[in-house]
């Protein structure tokens, strides 16, 4: 059969458009990020998480739509260098003076939101963003410029970017209205009272105004969720929901113990994460930054001393993802800038550095000779009310508060002395029949091999992250250069 030349020029001239008819796969765009905050907020406190009398919808639906971390921890149980070490990507020993409660992070150090403004991205923050501290040599908070809400955010932002929003809720932090979670509804019956703490009425119930609080901020989270779907993005948003520290009760926020830094955590991003998984993986907050980064396509600076965890994001599987990541560690120099005088020497923290495993936990005290918690009291004698309002009345390092009340007026307890009294320099806790931490191994010699390998793993990661702790650098020279800013008023929790 002959064939028309000109049919098959014809059918030349046809074949590149009926190829060109389907375009190359093109690369996913560019995520937007929301970050959404809790101020104290702490593990495991959610309905998720099997804690009774609390009920967090929002952070369950965002662990069950995306990955739940059960072992997340803040650099810091302290607000700001918390805070700091999630927006730097650095460990907060690294920081300066934005190591202790009411720093600064100098302009020298970058801070995600400004390497993503400079790639595109619409940056802002609404609530409580880097604080409590001061923008030193920056144009505007270090969480990027300051919007009344995210709605608002939203509303500004040019339809061409992406962006990129760290949402900071003032809630569940302290002070709380005395008896509203039991007026909104909470149980004093229903809720938990861990060993550290103690099994009274006036505990009981302050643990409920946090539960109504921290209810509060599950809310929030819901209301920026729902601009969300209603803009019609949100299964192109990488949404981070957690805390920045440990909740503020006695032996929790301003402490190293599992109960001052281990975090909530779940992230949610469409299709793009697999839902419903449930990650063992230790990440550290400070993790955050190069994986915000990462997931917009960049590359985090080399002085970003944490690293991204967005392979585990993208990966398939639940439990132990990621090798490598078995363990992590945390930090605390000075939380409240008068808790402390060593001798002649005033505005002292508590310096401590830990390491985390998945079976134990060891803890290095700097300077054992110095209250952990703050000094304590002087000249006044026992008054509830008086250690339930004024933190700085002794022990300043916990908050005020019936819980802190309770205890300090009960000094026969023996939660007292586990809170207030001195510790050891060394601290070593065997959490697979210990996970509240109430038993010190350290000088058990059963476990000697065990503190000195821990021992031997974190001053190896100190050394080659530069901590200034093993030149004997004082952290404590750092000044206070900022107070706690102005919040919303606190007399009322929203429903």
């Amino acid at each position: 059969m002959k064939i028309d030349s000109a049919v098959i020029a014809a059918l030349w001239l046809a074949l590149p458009s009926a190829l060109s008819a389907t375009p190359p796969p093109q690369a996913p765009p560019r995520p937007n990020i929301l970050f959404l905050l809790g101020d104290d907020w702490a593990w495991p406190h959610a309905s998720c998480l099997g804690t009774p009398g609390i009920k967090t919808p929002t952070f369950d639906r965002l662990a069950r739509e995306g990955v739940l971390f059960r072992n997340a921890h803040a650099a810091a149980p302290s607000c700001s260098p918390s805070r700091a070490a999630m927006l730097t990507g650095q460990w907060p020993w690294r920081l300066g003076p934005a190591a202790n409660l009411h720093g600064f992070i100098p302009a020298t150090y970058p801070v995600y939101p400004d390497l993503l403004e400079q790639a595109g991205y619409w940056v802002g923050f609404c609530g409580k963003g880097y604080s409590p501290g001061t923008d030193q040599g920056r144009q505007h908070n270090a969480a990027g410029p300051e919007f009344k809400g995210f709605k608002e955010f939203l509303g500004a932002r040019p339809a061409t970017q992406p962006f990129c929003c760290w949402l900071g809720s003032f809630f569940p932090h302290r002070p709380y209205p005395r008896g509203s979670g039991v007026q909104g509804g909470i149980d004093p019956a229903t809720v938990v009272v861990p060993p550290y703490l103690v099994d009274s009425a006036a505990v009981r119930s302050d643990i409920c105004d946090y539960i109504f609080a921290l209810e509060a901020f599950d809310r929030q989270a819901a209301e920026a969720i729902a601009v969300l779907e209603n803009s019609g993005e949100l299964d192109n948003t990488l949404i981070v929901i957690g805390g920045d520290n440990g909740w503020p009760f006695p032996r929790a926020k301003a402490t190293c113990y599992d109960s001052g830094t281990h975090q909530p955590l779940a992230v949610r991003w469409g299709s793009r994460i697999k839902p419903g998984r449930v990650v063992d993986d230790f990440v550290s907050l400070a993790d955050l930054a190069p994986t915000f980064l990462e997931a917009a396509g960049l590359t985090p600076p080399a002085a970003m001393s944490a690293r991204s965890f967005l392979n585990v994001l993208l990966a398939e599987g639940s439990g132990q993802v990621d090798p490598t990541r078995d363990h992590v560690l945390t930090f605390m120099e000075r939380h409240f800038i008068k808790a402390r005088i060593d001798g002649g020497q005033p505005e002292v923290g508590y310096p401590m550095r830990t390491l985390l495993t998945h079976e134990f936990h060891y803890i290095l005290n700097f300077k054992p000779q110095r209250w952990p918690a703050g000094d304590p009291p002087r000249g006044a004698p026992p008054d509830f009310e008086l250690y339930a309002k004024r933190t700085n009345a002794g022990y300043a390092d916990v908050d005020a508060g019936p819980a802190k009340a309770w205890i300090l007026t009960h000094a026969d307890d023996p939660a007292f002395a586990r809170i207030f009294e001195k510790r050891p320099a060394r601290e070593l806790f065997d959490l697979r029949v210990d996970p509240f931490e109430l038993h010190n191994v350290a000088d058990d010699s059963a476990y000697a091999a065990t503190l000195k390998e821990l021992d031997a793993r974190l001053m190896a990661e100190l050394k080659s992250s530069g901590d200034p702790r093993l030149t004997g650098e004082e952290l404590d020279r750092y000044p206070t250069v900022d107070t706690e800013p102005a919040s919303p008023d606190r007399t009322t929790i929203p429903h």
